[in-house]
């Protein structure tokens, strides 16, 4: 019964990934020339914004952006981190590394404390808005977020990853349910359908902060990350 329920659940996956790519002819909006990096004291501006939150950047001299959106997504950590401390204070230093080799589709990825953003698209904001922003409404991402929650998403992961919390078993709790066919069904219909994107609930945390930290109002992203502060806050750690 589940097996043949979360067949279509990656079905229905398959139907957004499949009008991300039919979108992206004739709408998405083409990238600026980026060929440019940063100066020496853009480079020097960020690196120091970084150092004084004890964040640690890496690769940005290679960066041809707007370093403003680079200190947006340090300020947003360092907000998050009010709830979630050791993403900042554990004794491996919180990295956002830009990375040039992600695939096309990714924003960002993040593996322990290390998040990796995407080289060719962060290098242009008008691009990197206008993708989020149409995945975002066809509801691939939490509707009502913009491409500012792409830290907040990946910061969920680095705190599951530190604080060891069980994201499957958390949903459990918030939806008081059992059967994780319905709790798939839940979060595709009710948070997003990158929530369900892996089979252990891995997303429904980082998709939980991308709306609870965008203000956006979701019963079920702010009652599962009021138990992740439960957690944090009480030093619950999941081996």
């Amino acid at each position: 019964m589940f097996l043949v329920a979360f067949t279509l659940l990656k079905s229905l996956r398959k139907g957004y990934v499949m009008l991300k790519f039919l979108l992206s002819f004739g709408v998405r909006k083409s990238r600026k020339n980026t060929s440019s990096f940063i100066t020496q004291a853009e480079y020097k501006e960020i690196m120091n914004y970084a150092r004084v939150r004890n964040i640690k950047l890496e690769g940005f001299k290679r960066f041809s952006g707007d370093i403003a959106i680079i200190k947006e997504m340090l300020d947003d950590v360092v907000v998050i981190a009010k709830d979630f401390p050791r993403i900042l204070t554990d004794r491996k230093s919180l990295v956002v590394s830009l990375n040039e080799n992600l695939l096309e589709s990714d924003f960002a990825t993040t593996i322990g404390h290390v998040i990796s953003i995407n080289k060719k698209i962060f290098d242009d904001k008008d691009y990197l808005e206008k993708e989020y922003d149409l995945l975002a409404d066809v509801g691939t991402f939490v509707k009502g977020t913009n491409y500012r929650s792409i830290i907040r998403h990946e910061i969920g992961h680095v705190v599951a990853n530190i604080y060891c919390l069980p994201t499957l078993e958390i949903a459990k709790f918030v939806l008081n349910l059992e059967c994780e066919e319905e709790i798939y069904k839940y979060v595709i219909e009710n948070l997003s359908l990158y929530a369900a994107e892996y089979e252990d609930g891995v997303e429904f945390i980082s998709e939980s902060f991308s709306a609870y930290y965008s203000g956006v109002e979701n019963a079920f992203a702010r009652e599962y990350i009021y138990k992740c502060k439960s957690m944090a806050k009480e030093e619950i750690i999941y081996d």
